[in-house]
């Protein structure tokens, strides 16, 4: 975690962001959230809940309103971001070019590289199901004209999303459809890894063929080792201490457990 050091601002309805999880209580935190999350707030971010936060939280009617105007326009959304850091006055006019220079290096990608750029910064957040859903408008679109590097990758990274929401046919699926736009050793290894996560999933005898005793020797301490660490980390320790508590606390910390997975898995979605 992070320390932000903000000015006193009369905040009472702070401006939420679903994608972060966070409320924002300072033109400074606005400024933060805009500064470290380019991706975020070049698509979409710039809306009637800013414009009000701006009025009616910040006491910056004169910046809502030079918002407001250009949403009529429809202007670039990188010069109204720009707008809000200059006049909130957060970051020294250096760190503003430097944002600037952030900027631009994402604009002049292709539309499928920047969206595979957002695609990978919402996979960084958790969200697994938003990911997925603009990986696949990329294959979707332009995707047959695109190298089979890149389609592998973007595949690959679309298996990876259903492998964290377990769903391991689809992630399975995806691993085939990334080795057969670029075949990769790793690919058949981590379909290799999504059996062993589901014993009901089999490989197709192709990639069987491709995998040696040693091959699996080696996978399979990985994943023993895998298992292993797993056991160590504070979610695992954690339940287990549930379970050293009397049968009605063992209950209740139980049901507060399972509703907390339920709440990050529907935010994965």
């Amino acid at each position: 975690m992070s320390l932000i050091l903000c000015r006193q601002e009369p905040v009472t309805v702070p401006l939420y962001i679903e994608d972060l999880g966070i409320h924002l209580y300072s033109s400074q935190e606005l400024c933060y959230v805009i500064y470290n999350n380019p991706l975020l707030v070049l698509e979409g971010f710039i809306d009637k809940r800013l414009t009000e936060f701006l009025r009616s939280e910040l006491r910056m009617p004169f910046l809502a309103e030079r918002v407001e105007k250009w949403m009529d326009s429809h202007g670039a959304t990188e010069e109204i971001l720009y707008l809000i850091l200059k006049e909130c006055n957060y970051y020294t006019p250096k760190e503003q070019a430097a944002y600037r220079q952030t900027v631009n290096g994402l604009k002049k990608l292709s539309e499928e590289e920047y969206e595979k750029r957002r695609a990978d910064y919402f996979y960084g957040l958790d969200l697994f199901g938003k990911a997925v859903t603009i990986y696949e408008q990329i294959l979707d679109g332009a995707g047959r004209h695109l190298s089979g590097d890149f389609r592998g990758k973007v595949w690959n990274n679309i298996a990876a999303c259903y492998a964290k929401l377990f769903c391991y046919q689809k992630a399975m699926h995806a691993y085939e459809n990334a080795w057969n736009a670029k075949p990769e050793a790793d690919y058949v290894k981590r379909m290799y890894f999504l059996t062993i996560l589901n014993p009901e999933l089999s490989l197709k005898d192709k990639f069987l063929e491709m995998i040696g005793e040693d091959d699996k020797e080696v996978w399979n301490k990985e994943v023993e080792a895998a298992r292993e660490e797993s056991e160590k980390a504070p979610e695992t320790l954690k339940l287990a201490a549930v379970f050293e508590k009397d049968p009605a606390g063992r209950i209740a910390a139980a049901g507060d457990i399972l509703n907390q997975w339920k709440m990050e898995y529907r935010r994965m979605l």
